[in-house]
């Protein structure tokens, strides 16, 4: 008997596909597939190769971004790929889902140091927490499911006095990175009576902040600041690595900083803001 049929439905697959997952990770995940589910109306054995392609086709309908598409046909295969190991399916039928190649257009998603000064500044109507928040990211690079899921307990002073911050990343990897002074000082503001184990962003439950909030403040700071209305957290890891690399830090410590698998990865950082081009020997 394979360790599969133990598990009588879909539900329970899709749980146990979601299990160590970051919390985050699995309320998008879930709401992916369960928006797959709704599309094709069938169970996950009874899909076919052509359920998937219509389903690939009525996003394209929608109008929805290319990497939200992606990354919601992705979310499908991965679950195939899961259900295929444990002999849940007899054919991953995802195996042959194309996915569309993402855009190189991250040139545009680059913030000039100087909008990210406005985006970030200190202003009245911005509490400390979000004003913290945006700085901490900025600063780090982290991304937003990182930074909304940090304690107290990930920060470390040095003897030296610098202080450290521990991130989980993705595949539950964990890296380590400086945060400057300047920032930390501000953050201290921010604990009052919180313990080692509580959330370093809090949200009016006192809980740790989710997504949902992080992106309300940048676009609300955005909303103040004139800065472009289409940013999100993710642009500031982008202005991070593309500044820190014109300000001379090497390729392979972004890559560490940033928690990237191969370094294939920080390089679209230098192909976005290339140093030189043959179009400078044109004599033009």
């Amino acid at each position: 008997m394979s360790s599969i049929s133990r598990v009588s439905t879909d539900q329970k697959l899709i749980e146990m596909w979601l299990h160590g997952r970051p919390i985050s990770t699995q309320k998008e995940y879930r709401r992916d597939v369960q928006a797959f589910f709704r599309f094709v109306a069938k169970g996950l054995a009874e899909c076919n190769l052509e359920d998937l392609q219509g389903y690939s086709n009525y996003l394209d309908e929608k109008g929805i971004k290319l990497s939200t598409k992606r990354r919601k046909l992705n979310v499908v295969k991965s679950l195939y790929s899961f259900a295929a190991k444990l002999n849940y399916v007899r054919f991953n039928v995802a195996a042959a889902l194309k996915i569309p190649k993402a855009s190189n257009s991250l040139a545009g998603r680059i913030l000039k140091k100087k909008e990210v000064l406005k985006l970030t500044a200190k202003r009245q109507n911005v509490n400390l927490r979000d004003y913290c928040f945006l700085r901490l990211l900025y600063a780090t690079g982290m991304r937003v499911s990182e930074i909304c899921q940090l304690l107290w307990s990930d920060f470390y002073e040095r003897d030296s006095g610098e202080v450290q911050v521990t991130i989980l990343g993705k595949g539950d990897k964990t890296r380590t990175v400086l945060v400057p002074a300047t920032i930390w000082a501000e953050i201290e503001e921010l604990r009052g009576n919180a313990d080692e184990s509580s959330p370093l962003f809090v949200s009016v439950r006192g809980n740790a902040i989710e997504r949902t909030t992080a992106h309300r403040i940048i676009k609300q700071a955005a909303a103040a600041s004139g800065v472009k209305s289409e940013v999100s957290c993710h642009w500031l890891r982008h202005a991070h690595a593309q500044h820190a690399y014109a300000g001379g830090a090497r390729i392979d410590l972004l890559r560490d900083s940033l928690g990237h698998s191969n370094i294939s990865v920080t390089n679209v950082y230098l192909e976005s803001n290339p140093e030189d081009s043959s179009s400078n020997y044109l004599g033009l």
